[in-house]
C-alpha cells in the first residue's frame, strides 16, 4: 500500500473549453436572438442569431455569464441574401448579411409548444399585433410594386374625417342666412356693396 501511495499521481486532463476571458461588459451594445430549431433537430442543439463582429469565444462566454449554459462546441457561418433591387426598378445591392452559431448544449433545451389559445394571449394584445403585423406586410407590398399603389382618391375616407366635414357642412347650413361680414365677403365668397347688396361677378 505505502508503494502505491508513493507513485506520482497522473495529471488531469485540462478541459480547455472551460477557460473564459477576463474582460468585463457591462453595457453591452449587441443583440443575441435564440431562434427556434427546426422540426427535427436536436436538443443539445441551439441557434443563434449574432452580430457580424461576434465569434465563438464571445458566445461561449455570454451563455456562460448571462445564462449559465455549458456548451461543449459551436459552429459559425454567415447567411449572404440575395441581390435585390430597389422598386424593381431602381440599383441593385445586397442585403445585409446575418451571422448564424449552432451551439452543442451539455443539458438539452426543449422550445415549449406554441401557444393557439386566443384567450390566453388577450393579456398581451395579440389581435393588435396581429393586425399590426398584417397592416405592415401589406404596406411592403404596395412599396415593392408602384403599380399597385391606388390613387389618393381611391383610399377610404376615416370616420373622423366623415364627421368633422358633416359637422362643417351643418354649420354652414345653419349660418346660411345669417349675413356674415368678414373682410367685404360673405358666406358665399360674393363681395358685397357699400348697402350690404351682393354683387354677382
Amino acid at each position: 500500500m505505502s508503494s502505491m501511495n508513493s507513485l506520482p499521481r497522473i495529471a488531469e486532463p485540462v478541459q480547455r473549453w472551460k477557460r473564459f476571458g477576463e474582460k468585463q461588459l457591462f453595457l453591452p451594445n449587441h443583440v443575441v436572438a435564440l431562434l427556434r430549431p427546426k422540426p427535427k433537430q436536436s436538443p443539445h442543439l441551439a441557434t443563434f442569431a449574432v452580430p457580424l463582429q461576434f465569434n465563438k469565444l464571445d458566445l461561449r462566454d455570454y451563455l456562460h455569464h448571462a445564462y449559465g449554459v455549458e456548451t461543449t462546441a459551436i459552429r459559425s457561418f454567415i447567411n449572404q441574401p440575395k441581390p435585390e433591387r430597389k422598386n424593381k426598378t431602381g440599383p441593385w445591392y445586397r442585403p445585409r448579411a446575418q451571422k448564424m452559431m449552432i451551439a452543442e448544449l451539455v443539458k438539452p433545451f426543449v422550445w415549449p409548444e406554441p401557444v393557439k389559445d386566443e384567450e390566453a394571449l388577450k393579456p398581451w394584445d395579440h389581435a393588435m399585433y396581429q393586425k399590426l403585423q398584417k397592416d405592415r406586410r401589406a404596406q411592403e407590398k404596395k412599396q415593392k410594386d408602384p403599380k399597385k399603389v391606388p390613387l389618393r382618391n381611391k383610399f377610404a375616407v376615416p370616420d373622423d374625417v366623415k364627421s368633422v366635414s358633416q359637422q362643417a357642412r351643418e354649420l354652414l347650413r345653419k349660418a346660411k342666412g345669417l349675413k356674415v361680414k368678414e373682410k367685404g365677403l360673405n358666406m358665399e365668397g360674393k363681395e358685397e356693396g357699400k348697402n350690404g347688396e351682393v354683387k354677382d361677378e
